[in-house]
């Protein structure tokens, strides 16, 4: 073989192949960032429940049980809750009744389990209006 053919070859060879190394911007242009039946994570974490609406939706099925609580039958002063909404759950105990005038409050402690622990509440539901009632008190005791 002549000398200057199988410098041409060489040469050759080594230009197609250095154009398939230098060439191309490397593998990020390889990856398809089209994005289909995806959730955007901000949309996704905006449509989970507040604590503040869980805590409400807790403190509204109490109220509801205490409001119906029969307050002239045997047992009267415990009875249970559960919220299907939240999963939480307790037991009302010592509803106290008084009343002034027209207006109905009782005075009550309850616990709640949840998924984040157990937690005691002293609180009180009243009447107000054409016997809607309401908690004028909701705190954690001890």
């Amino acid at each position: 073989m002549q000398p200057h053919k199988a410098l041409f070859l060489a040469l050759a060879a080594a230009l197609s192949l250095s154009g398939c190394v230098v060439s191309g911007g490397g593998l990020e242009e390889a990856v398809d960032q089209t994005a289909t039946n995806s959730i955007h994570p901000k949309a996704a974490a905006a449509q989970a429940p507040a604590p503040s609406s869980i805590e409400q939706s807790d403190q509204n099925t109490v109220r509801n049980a205490v409001s119906a609580a029969n307050m002239q039958g045997a047992d009267s002063s415990t009875m249970a809750w559960a919220n299907a909404d939240t999963g939480a759950s307790g037991v009302i105990t010592s509803i106290q009744e008084r009343r002034a005038g027209n207006m109905i409050c009782r005075q009550f402690r309850t616990s709640r389990q949840r998924f984040d622990g157990v937690a005691l509440y002293d609180g009180e539901a009243c009447t107000k209006g054409q016997g809607e009632w309401t908690l004028t008190r909701f705190s954690e005791g001890s």
